[in-house]
Formats: structure tokens, sequence, C-alpha cells
């Protein structure tokens, strides 16, 4: 006996045949923006706060099969009825979501907090009471947070300079694929050990950056085969510019090649993990590592004081963690040289050296 195809099947059979903005309208017949509900729930936000909530939401009504101002209208039935059974439909729709979500490998606490916000925003009384169905409170798949070791062995499989360039960006800046995707030609600086700030694409958050010699030594190389113009989006491929999918496309085919697809949890944010270990280790102060993140960074001028200050410690911490994310022989504590080039001038000056110490012996300066 052969058994319907749940929810989840569905979807995923779904997803094949196009992109979620195409199967939305496909399904529904217009735009998610145009919903007054949709509307309603993002009055006020950030554009890209805003875009976020799209995102999630169109996952969640092509999962249901309802559209926004068919699901707040039978909220609002539920709530007024009778039947307690319906009351709590809802919060069981997230939970088979949520569930599809940790198959499809994606953050679920983002796209709960959008949801919920979808919910509240449209009117308190309509917001999720999760808590009565005990949802736990891991909801994420366990991440990985990978050694110095292991990325340079992604840096070292890539092939060309785009793909060296986007693995320093994600492990030593911290970079998450969307926000790697966001560059634009021109943005970063192209002298190592310079401060630089972007906002963040989905949180909008500040991101106080600095640049470091493995990165800039890749965008050069990079840039005498992109040119391009200022302003223009910075990584492209065959077919166009890269997206946060595409930037993540990369990093995932990079983890396969370099042997380390086995190990759980390792995906394309997982390096940010990394970045995030790196400046613990090196004992970088929390509002700077905060700053160096993209979380909460207006809390480092209440610390710090000026933009200058500001500034200057985050490139002192960046050089004091820089030789726990170099992926090449830069390690250089201080941030200042190339090893093999002080190594090689150390040569040129050691037989000076020895005659130096040989005179200073025969006139007793020294022992």
């Amino acid at each position: 006996m052969s058994s319907k195809p749940g929810k989840r099947g569905k979807m995923k059979a779904l997803y094949k045949q196009g992109t979620n903005k195409e199967l939305f309208i496909k399904k529904f017949g217009k735009k998610i923006d145009e919903y007054e509900s949709f509307r309603r729930a993002i009055s006020g936000l950030g554009s890209g706060t805003a875009k976020g909530y799209s995102v999630s939401l169109i996952k969640f009504c092509l999962f249901i099969g309802e559209t926004p101002d068919e699901i707040i209208a039978n909220r609002q039935k539920d709530l007024t009825g009778v039947d307690p059974f319906n009351v709590e439909r809802y919060e069981r729709h997230v939970k088979s979501f949520v569930k599809f979500l940790e198959e499809e490998d994606l953050v679920v606490s983002v796209h709960l907090n959008r949801l919920q916000g979808f919910f509240k925003n449209n009117s308190k009384r309509f917001r999720l009471e999760m808590e009565r169905l005990k949802f736990s409170k891991n909801r994420k798949k366990k991440k990985y947070s990978p050694s110095q070791s292991e990325v340079r062995l992604l840096f070292q499989n890539a092939d060309c300079a785009r793909d060296k360039l986007i693995v320093a960006l994600a492990f030593q800046n911290g970079i998450v694929p969307s926000d790697i995707a966001n560059l634009k030609v021109g943005e970063y600086p192209s002298v190592a050990w310079c401060y630089y700030s972007k906002a963040r694409k989905k949180t909008g958050e500040l991101w106080h950056g600095v640049s470091t010699p493995d990165i800039c030594a890749c965008l050069a190389a990079y840039m005498v085969i992109r040119r391009g113009v200022v302003g223009e989006p910075l990584f492209v491929g065959r077919e166009g510019v890269l997206d946060g999918a595409g930037v993540g496309v990369v990093l995932k085919g990079l983890i396969e090649r370099a042997g380390l697809g086995s190990i759980v949890g390792f995906m394309p944010k997982c390096l940010r993990d990394g970045f995030a270990d790196a400046l613990v280790d090196a004992e970088v102060y929390l509002q700077v590592k905060e700053a160096l993140m993209g979380h909460g960074g207006g809390n480092i001028y209440h610390q710090y004081g000026s933009a200058k200050k500001v500034e200057e410690r985050c490139i002192e911490a960046m050089k004091k963690a820089y030789p726990l994310l170099c992926l090449t022989d830069n390690a250089v504590s201080n941030g200042n040289g190339d090893v093999a080039l002080l190594l090689k001038e150390l040569m040129v000056l050691l037989p000076d050296m020895k005659e130096v110490i040989s005179q200073a012996k025969k006139n007793g300066t020294i022992k």
C-alpha cells in the first residue's frame, strides 16, 4: 500500500521546479509584498530585515499552502473559536516547518524569529505560543568550528584567486556568504591593516572590519582578472554575479574537495565561527570582538569614544589574532612583514652580525 508524500517531501519536490519567489507567484498569483498582512508586518522595519521576513514567510507559505492574508485571517478565527485544538494549529504548522528547515540544514532560529514577528506585528494577540509545544532550545543543527589548518586546506584547494579570496574573507573577517556577495569593487581596502566598515546585508548592523595581508594579496590577484568598475558587484561567475547562495556553493565545493565534507556540521558559515574562536584565543576584548563580528557595533563607541580610537582598537586586535588566522606564511605577530622576506633579509645580514660579534669578543665587550 503506497502512502502519500508528506509536506516535507512535497516541498523538496517543489523546490526543484524554481526559486522560492517564482514558486510563490506561480502558486498564489502575485508577489508577497502585495499582501496587506505582509506590508503591515514589515511596516517600520529596515530594508534588510524586511527582505529577511520575505524570505522566511515565502518558505512558510509554500510549506503550508496558504497566503499571508489567509494565515492571519485563519489565525484570528482559530483564536476566537470554540475548538481548543484549532487554537494551536499554527504552532503545529511552525513545528513541522522547523523540522523541514533542520533537514535542509538552514538556521532555524532566524526563520522562527521572523515568523513570530510576522504574527506579532499584525496583532500582539496573534503571536505564536511556542512554549506550549515544548520546543527544544537546541533548534539548530550542531555547527562545527574549523581549525586554522583545516581552513588552510580549503585555501590550498581553491584553484583560482576568486575562491581563495572568498575563503580568506570568510575566515579572516568572519563574513557570511550573503555579505561576501554584497561586496562591491573598490570597497575593500587594497592595503593591509586598514580599517573599513560596512552595513551587514541582513541585519543592517555596522561591520567593523580590518584588511589582512592574505585578503589583500588575493584581492590584488583577483582584480587582475576581474577588473570591473568601482561600485559593481565584486564576485562574479560564469553565469553572472554571485549571490549568497553562489558563494555558499563555492565554499561547500572546497569543503568537499579538501576531504572535510564528512565532518558533521561543517558548513560555509562555520568559517565565521573559526574567526570568532581565533579572536577569543587571542584574548581580544569583548566589545572589540563583537564589533569585528558585526554584532552590536554601536556598543564599542560607548567603550572607546572617538571613531579614531575604535579604529585603532580594531586594527590592534586583528594584528594580535592574525597568527591564528593566517592562511599563508605571513603570520608575523605584529603583521608588518612577510616571514619569507624577513628570513631572506636575515640571511643577508647574518655574516655582518657574526663579524660584529667576533670583534666584540676580541675587544672584550662580550664574553
